[in-house]
């Protein structure tokens, strides 16, 4: 996910949005032919950040447009900041690469539960092949017009014997993850953007989509297609798009014993085959994404929804195998997932081999301040260390109560009794 939204807390006491302002000043100078003010870190070569830039689609959400336009917005994938998990309790203490198995059980296939689903990929695309993920940071500014970092602390994480971290992130940050397939022609295009907004108290949730229900995508082929009934399969589609169905319910479930993260039972509405790879290629790249809160994909006739649809075409708007359907666009929904970073495996399954925490702190699996070069790619851990690059940026900084006030860095973490306890 995949899972932006843009309703952000100043500083202080002031409940007013601070961060469409700040991106919108970046605008203004250049329209004014000033220079904007230039990324604050670049983590990839330019060519790469370029063509990652090129795959952020238009929205119809002005204020998360002016995110995405905004220079200082910082891209990376998990090559720039790999997955990393912690463990701080007995003899393999320190920071894991999910990648290595690092159970000496040979029954034990993963040694973690972040190579498993619901955790291992973007919500929905457990069963797709060829789909790609990139994520987005944007941290809102001070009075100096300089970011609010994410701030770091140590703390002991729930079944661990040890202290280890977890981190904040300022009210008013946008986390944001793109998904994109690949088409016939070789080139890559994204059919979906998740954002999340750091409030205070919660983050709030949104996916953007090039069409939020089956008569939005009917009427654009039509458009398009102006000949469609000519044409058997576009005829067929509409036909699927535009009548009443009886989808048959199907229910998705993580197989642990112990916590079920996700759990639910929901309509599947498959596209057919449009068998026109330029036509799919024209509704993906052609169309201004669109917010899916509050909307539904389609209804049944026998009453059920679904929030997404799936298909088994190799190329269509959503990658074959398809499963956003089953999560529906919200708070409570998305966090049924996210609640779970920075918990023990031993709570979802007590039984298994395996170790340590879900990555990720805060509600946010992808991001971690951990320097790369301690992240263990075989079992034994080296110790934590904080990336330099992103201190001598801004993007983070160790918790200091004098300076990041509980105003802006309230915490989620229910294990954590006052501010103070961040040290």
């Amino acid at each position: 996910m995949q899972c932006l939204f843009i309703a952000i807390l100043a500083l202080g006491t002031s409940q007013t949005s601070d961060k469409p302002q700040t991106a919108q000043k970046a605008d203004a100078k250049a329209a004014q032919g000033q220079s904007a003010q230039p990324a604050t870190l670049h983590l990839m070569a330019a060519e790469k950040e370029d063509r990652l830039r090129h795959m952020l689609p238009r929205v119809d959400d002005a204020d998360l447009q002016a995110v995405l336009n905004d220079p200082r917005l910082i891209l990376y994938t998990e090559r720039e900041i790999p997955k990393a998990y912690q463990i701080w309790d007995g003899g393999l203490q320190g920071i894991h690469s999910p990648s290595y198995n690092i159970s000496a059980n040979g029954s034990e296939p993963f040694g973690n539960g972040n190579r498993e689903f619901p955790w291992a990929t973007p919500a929905g695309t457990h069963r797709t092949k060829g789909v790609e993920a990139f994520r987005f940071i944007w941290l809102p500014r001070d009075e100096n017009d300089k970011p609010k970092p994410v701030v770091w602390f140590s703390k002991r994480l729930p079944g661990d014997s040890n202290t280890g971290y977890a981190w904040t992130f300022p009210v008013g940050a946008v986390v944001g993850e793109v998904l994109s397939m690949t088409g016939p022609d070789g080139y890559a295009y994204t059919f979906e953007v998740r954002t999340r907004t750091r409030e205070y108290g919660y983050w709030d949730v949104n996916v953007y989509r090039p069409f939020p229900s089956a008569a939005d995508l009917a009427r654009k082929v039509k458009e398009l297609r102006p000949n469609w009934e000519e044409e058997p399969k576009l005829a067929k589609a509409i036909s699927h798009l535009e009548e009443s169905v009886a989808m048959k319910p199907e229910h998705l479930k993580d197989s642990q014993p112990g916590k079920k993260t996700f759990d639910q039972w929901m309509g599947v509405d498959t596209l057919p085959d449009f068998d026109d790879p330029k036509l799919v290629s024209e509704l993906l790249s052609g169309t201004t994404f669109r917010s899916m809160t509050g909307e539904v994909w389609r209804t049944a006739s026998n009453g059920w929804k679904v929030y997404a649809p799936s298909t088994e075409a190799k190329f269509q708007i959503v990658p074959a195998k398809y499963d956003a359907g089953f999560v529906q666009v919200d708070r409570t929904s998305c966090m049924r997932c996210h609640d779970s970073v920075a918990q023990p495996v031993s709570l979802f399954n007590g039984g298994r081999d395996w170790y340590g925490h879900i990555r990720g702190s805060d509600g946010i699996f992808s991001f971690h301040p951990f320097d790369p070069s301690c992240i263990s790619g075989n079992g034994y851990g080296s110790g934590a260390r904080m990336r330099t690059d992103f201190e001598k940026a801004g993007v983070i900084a160790k918790y200091d109560p004098a300076k990041h006030t509980d105003a802006v860095y309230q915490s989620l973490d229910k294990n954590r009794a006052v501010p103070a306890s961040m040290k």
